[in-house]
């Protein structure tokens, strides 16, 4: 059904309140799960291993230089600056703790005891160090964890520690290049979990948006909480001018009102804005489906007419 929408969160807990607002709302929505695969591939090797095939590869580039040589070179330095910036962050967690002692509280804090995000910009700058140092620190196998938190079982020299790179987030390296430093490469999957909220075409009938617009502020899910109010206002608008036009001879053909919406312009907000609609004959031919299943339309195709 074309007129229905989808929302979707990456928590379950924040798509079961859109679900119960929805309802409350009287519009029938459901809740599914939907599991992927991520798959990327994943560069591992000691921080002076991967240090020294950045700079193998920048000063390269730079020797050879071919047309467009300064953007790889700038990506490959954002790269490498990045790479030395964890390197330090793990030098300052061995110089402030010693083995047996507990370490990212911030972070264990958030994933296994509150489950607060941290509000202030020098606090989630802290939260990300930790994450980054507990990802090298795992790599390393020099993590432990008990109740009370996550526990640094040794050292080591921090350029002598494994780190790791996103192929994605970097140019390719060169193939003798990986041999030449001993890169492992490794393509790692993980399951990811998107809980998709989805409406019934009964939605077109919403009209105050606050309730729904008030949730979706607090789960910071922008790009969606857009997306479903745009898609609804043009749905809206739709189904209004398919029964305006309706309305207006008393019915009207499937094939009329098919064509009618390939190429047509229509005003919103008191003319201030508008709205074009470029949709095929197929689609407009599901939201009349949609229509006669909500009960607002009844007739053949050839002499649709509206629900009085």
């Amino acid at each position: 059904m074309v007129l229905e929408e989808e929302i979707r969160f990456s928590s379950e807990g924040k798509a079961q309140g859109c679900v119960k607002i929805f309802r409350d709302l009287n519009i029938s929505a459901s809740l599914k799960t939907k599991v992927e695969l991520e798959s990327r591939v994943v560069y591992k090797a000691p921080f002076k291993a991967l240090k020294g095939i950045f700079e193998e590869e920048i000063a390269r580039i730079r020797d050879a230089g071919e047309e467009g040589f300064e953007k790889l070179v700038m990506a490959f330095e954002e790269g490498l600056q990045d790479l030395i910036h964890e390197r330090d962050y793990l030098e300052q967690t061995f110089i402030s703790h010693k083995p047996g002692d507990h370490i990212n509280t911030k972070l264990f804090n958030v994933f296994v005891r509150d489950g607060a995000v941290p509000e202030t910009e020098e606090d989630m700058e802290a939260f990300l160090r930790e994450a980054t140092v507990t990802q090298i620190l795992g790599l390393n196998n020099l993590l432990d964890i008990d109740e009370e938190g996550m526990i640094l079982k040794g050292t080591i020299s921090p350029d002598d520690a494994v780190m790791s790179l996103f192929g994605d987030e970097i140019p390719p390296f060169r193939e003798e290049a990986l041999q030449k430093w001993e890169i492992i490469r490794s393509l790692e999957a993980r399951q990811t979990s998107t809980y998709v909220v989805t409406t019934g075409p009964d939605v077109i009938y919403l009209e105050d948006l606050r309730e729904l617009e008030e949730y979706f502020k607090k789960t910071d899910n922008e790009e969606e909480t857009e997306k479903f109010f745009a898609n609804l206002q043009v749905k809206q608008v739709l189904v209004a001018e398919i029964l305006g036009i309706i309305q207006k001879d008393g019915r009207a053909t499937k094939e009329q009102l098919m064509s009618e919406f390939i190429h047509k312009t229509l005003p919103l907000e008191d003319d201030t804005i508008m709205i074009g609609f470029h949709l095929s004959p197929a689609y407009i031919e599901s939201v009349l489906n949609d229509m006669k299943k909500l009960g607002l339309l009844k007739g053949k195709d050839s002499k649709l007419k509206l629900v009085i």
